[in-house]
């Protein structure tokens, strides 16, 4: 029962340990030691399948013999020639019963027990992966993310790769480690053992590895290669992520841009038939629209500087629209002999050179402005401007400005508004009051309400719909339907004004632009708000049309201004995270190279004699599989550095093989060796 205990506590063959304990004798003896019993008691281990006990000797070295200096030596070494003689005639009987045992057999381990540990890297080289692209996906093109004790996305994925490269590392150092028995059977020099003990430990010493076997066999490669390629993974996962300036949108500030339902021309005082003045101010909106280069801007609010109004908005205003007549003009002889005189049929507004060479007027209240330029009929005198109207001598214009719904899309950037006005519409009936339903306003009710009452529409087709009110309607953003259902429509929906406000515009607009401008060599005069127009003969079609769409503009901007708002979205600047998915390619493919690498050399270990062990990086192998008796090393006493020793290992040629009842390193070509290993 000792013995049975013994051996399960030194988990080795007898066999393999009686060596070891002779070859360290002889080990210590050939250093200068020499060796002593200390101990009386008999240390028993039992054969693995035999029931016989083989005696060990332990020893112990004395501080005398510690001093025994090289010309001792062979002393020591006789002495114990003659020890081990005696100690062979009193083994004789074990001796015998070792000659009985069977060689043993590699025992049946299974693979999980044997590879577990690489099995499990491979996983969590997987599982890092997973969570590299776990982490950076939810915040691809989103802000940088606000973890706890700030913590950066940029941390995070770097201990991701570093895991994963340190689980990479030890899959293929254990596996390099795993090769060099496989390596060894056949003859090799002897320094590649620490070539392959140097590859498993990292990069460097896998790059000597490859030299050393000069890519003789094609799995230790692939294992020094991907070992080398691991020191890029780092790099590649931090190029995955990419930083770039961007506008989150903040949801606790709101932008606003003004808007309105109603068309206001500013009528102030009553002075005729459903006529008003127009308010001092308001005529100053307009004189600015005229005499300013530039259309006049809305107002806005956002506290950022970038700002979105989603979608499509719309607001009353007013839209001007001019056409050249010039060809309606009649060129006619002047009746005061100052040349030609241009003539507009139609209201009999008429230009003459020198005396009246610009002149602009309107018949009635109801129709257009005209302006009207006569200098000369031919364009061969004296040229009065480089532009169309110039070079031919005369041109003649009309202009109205009218209510109609306007409608927009609209960013702020960088604190500028970039508004663009998409299209213009005057829906509506002719009616006092000139009021357009946006349909795609309505709810279902409404637009089942309008249906009842005759309109006849489809709400997926029609974008504005006229809708007719009586003179009688008291709310005018809260009118009943033309046939009194008492269905009402939202205010919201409804874009509208009446005639007063366009004939109290018309009639000023009447009044602002009626006059003439007499132009000579260096002469100049009339109303200054025409001067302005007539730009010193520059005056054109063109010229004409800016001038009243900048006023249509002014007159816009501030009705909107006496309305609500459209609400916007306002973005403050921040860093988002970008993914270049791309450069998770290199480090993908180094988890698929290992996974395959750690696969096939399990397979190839588990087909492979002399790599059946499982000894991978242990050192403890290679104190109990020994080279055998003394070979062409010679004696070991002497060796003091780790240069001699590779020096002499670069000269040895060994190979890794079963003998003597146990798997061990033998000298192959061994001139120098006294000793005969059978």
């Amino acid at each position: 029962m000792m013995a049975s205990r013994d051996h399960r506590q030194l988990g080795r063959p007898t066999s393999t340990i009686s060596t070891a304990s002779i070859w360290s004798e002889r080990t210590m003896a050939g250093m200068g030691l020499a060796m002593e019993h200390t101990v009386s008691s008999i240390t028993v281990a039992n054969t693995e399948g035999d029931a016989e006990s083989i005696p060990l000797r332990p020893w112990n070295t004395s501080e005398q013999e510690l001093e025994t200096g090289p010309t001792d030596y062979q002393q020591n070494v006789s002495g114990e020639a003659q020890a081990d003689q005696g100690n062979q005639a009193g083994n004789r009987n074990t001796g015998d019963a070792l000659s009985n045992v069977q060689p043993p057999t590699a025992k049946s381990i299974k693979l999980v027990q044997i590879w577990w540990l690489e099995v499990v890297s491979c996983l969590l080289v997987v599982a890092m992966v997973a969570a590299l692209v776990g982490t950076i996906s939810p915040y691809e093109n989103q802000p940088l993310p606000r973890w706890p004790y700030t913590l950066s996305i940029n941390t995070i994925v770097t201990f991701y790769s570093e895991v994963m490269r340190a689980a990479m590392v030890l899959a293929l150092g254990e596996c390099l480690s795993q090769l060099k028995w496989s390596w060894f059977t056949q003859p090799r020099p002897l320094d590649h053992i620490e070539h392959y003990d140097n590859a498993s430990r990292g990069p460097w010493g896998s790059l000597g590895m490859l030299w050393a076997i000069r890519l003789g066999a094609l799995l230790p490669s692939v294992g020094g290669i991907l070992m080398v390629l691991s020191l890029l993974i780092v790099p590649f996962t931090q190029q995955i992520i990419l930083f770039y300036s961007c506008n989150v949108l903040d949801t606790t500030l709101n932008a606003s841009i003004p808007k309105t339902n109603f068309a206001s021309s500013g009528t102030s005082m009553h002075i005729g038939a459903n006529i008003n003045s127009i308010s001092p101010h308001i005529q100053a909106v307009m004189n600015s629209g005229v005499y300013d280069s530039a259309p006049k801007r809305v107002s806005f609010t956002c506290s950022t500087g970038n700002c979105t109004f989603q979608g499509v908005y719309h607001s009353m205003g007013w839209c001007s629209r001019c056409m050249d007549v010039s060809d309606q003009i009649e060129v006619r002889p002047s009746r005061h002999g100052f040349g030609a005189n241009f003539t507009l049929p139609s209201s009999n507004l008429s230009a003459t050179a020198g005396v009246g060479t610009f002149v602009m007027g309107q018949k009635y209240t109801t129709t257009p402005i005209q302006a009207i330029l006569g200098w000369d009929e031919n364009g061969t005198a004296d040229k009065l401007s480089d532009t169309p109207w110039g070079n031919r001598g005369y041109g003649a214009a009309e202009c109205t400005i009218n209510p109609c719904v306007r409608s927009y899309t609209g960013t702020v950037t960088g604190g500028n508004l970039t508004e663009t006005l998409l299209s213009t519409s005057q829906t509506w009936n002719q009616n006092y009051w000139l009021s357009s339903i946006d349909v795609s306003c309505l709810n279902f009710a409404e637009v089942q309400a309008l249906h009842n009452a005759g309109y006849d529409f489809d709400p997926g087709k029609t974008t504005w719909l006229a809708y007719n009110l009586s003179a009688a309607a008291d709310d005018a953003f809260n009118p009943t339907v033309l046939n009194e259902t008492k269905t009402t429509i939202r205010p919201e929906c409804i874009y509208q004004t009446y005639q007063g406000q366009v004939q109290s515009l018309s009639v000023y607009l009447g009044m602002m632009f009626t006059g003439a401008v007499s132009y000579g060599p260096n002469a100049l005069s009339g109303p200054s708000i025409l001067q302005s127009i007539f730009q010193e003969g520059n005056v054109t079609f063109s010229t004409i049309d800016d001038t009243f769409s900048r006023l249509a503009q002014a007159l816009t901007v501030w009705t909107r201004q006496q309305g609500g708002n459209v609400t916007g979205q306002v973005y403050i600047s921040d860093t988002c995270v970008s993914a270049r998915w791309g450069w998770l390619a290199y480090p993908l493919s180094l988890v698929v190279g290992t996974i395959v690498f750690v696969v096939w050399t399990i397979d190839h270990t588990r087909r492979n004699e002399g790599s059946k062990q499982d000894y991978k990086s242990s050192p403890l192998a290679l104190l109990f599989h020994r080279l055998g008796s003394v070979g062409s090393e010679g004696a070991t006493y002497n060796i003091g550095s780790k240069d001699v020793l590779q020096k002499k290992a670069k000269t040895m040629k060994v190979v890794f093989q079963g003998t003597e009842k146990v798997w061990r390193f033998i000298e192959v070509d061994q001139p120098h060796t006294s000793d005969t290993i059978k």
